[in-house]
């Protein structure tokens, strides 16, 4: 069965939300790259410029596959369910029913690019979560369904901490929260449970990396006990 099938139509699609300038700081990047090379090296001769604005232009292209990898992540909200993926390089959307989700982790944070991976550096996910944000991305809806690797089918899946978060960035993440909430009374869920994680608001998380991660309920899989905070 398809998505479609299970999930029954589209209501809505949501999409990431951009950042003009994390646009501009990233299609920078090779231009600013080649001309410090220039200045602190001082090549003059022509085969050396030549090889340096290659770099630069490849660290451009890179850039834009980037930004468009990032930028084309999308949130379908179905009348059983969600899809969230990206258009350009991402593969078969993750499906997932209502009744799949931890209504006690769906929660909205600011801050959200704390989470993105910088260089491997700054945040090493020890986790396989599924981070669908456009770099600086500031405001995410967070929630913890089943494993990632998993196909949606007849059967319903439980859900996986660490494998099976999702983090979604948007400046709609309240209203896309409200709608997941909606969504598992829909199906089933008693309202108290169903509505009982809007009462923690928004929260920012931390600078640091592996903290924020601490912060998002089911990111990482020691958390599993503690989803409900």
């Amino acid at each position: 069965m398809t998505p479609q099938t299970l999930l029954g139509p589209r209501v809505r699609r949501y999409r990431t939300s951009l950042s003009p300038l994390a646009i501009l700081g990233w299609l920078a990047l090779g231009p600013v790259i080649i001309v410090l090379t220039l200045l602190v090296t001082g090549i003059a001769g022509a085969p050396e410029l030549l090889l340096v604005a290659l770099i630069g232009l490849v660290i451009m292209a890179v850039s834009v596959v980037y930004l468009l990898w990032s930028g084309s992540a999308h949130l379908d909200l179905h009348e059983h369910g969600v899809a969230v993926g990206r258009s350009f390089l991402g593969g078969a959307p993750r499906a997932m029913r209502f009744a799949e989700i931890d209504p006690s982790t769906i929660r909205v944070f600011t801050g959200a690019h704390t989470l993105l991976p910088i260089w491997q550096v700054r945040f090493r996910r020890s986790s396989s979560a599924h981070l669908f944000l456009f770099p600086r991305a500031d405001r995410a809806v967070t929630f913890l369904g089943p494993d990632q690797g998993s196909a949606l089918s007849g059967m319903q899946r439980p859900v996986a901490p660490g494998h099976g978060i999702v983090v979604f960035g948007s400046q709609q993440a309240e209203e896309i929260a409200h709608q997941l909430r909606t969504g598992l009374e829909r199906a089933g869920c008693p309202p108290h449970l169903a509505r009982w994680s809007a009462g923690f608001g928004v929260h920012e998380l931390p600078g640091n990396g592996f903290t924020a991660a601490q912060q998002v309920p089911g990111m990482l899989p020691a958390r599993l006990g503690g989803t409900a905070r």
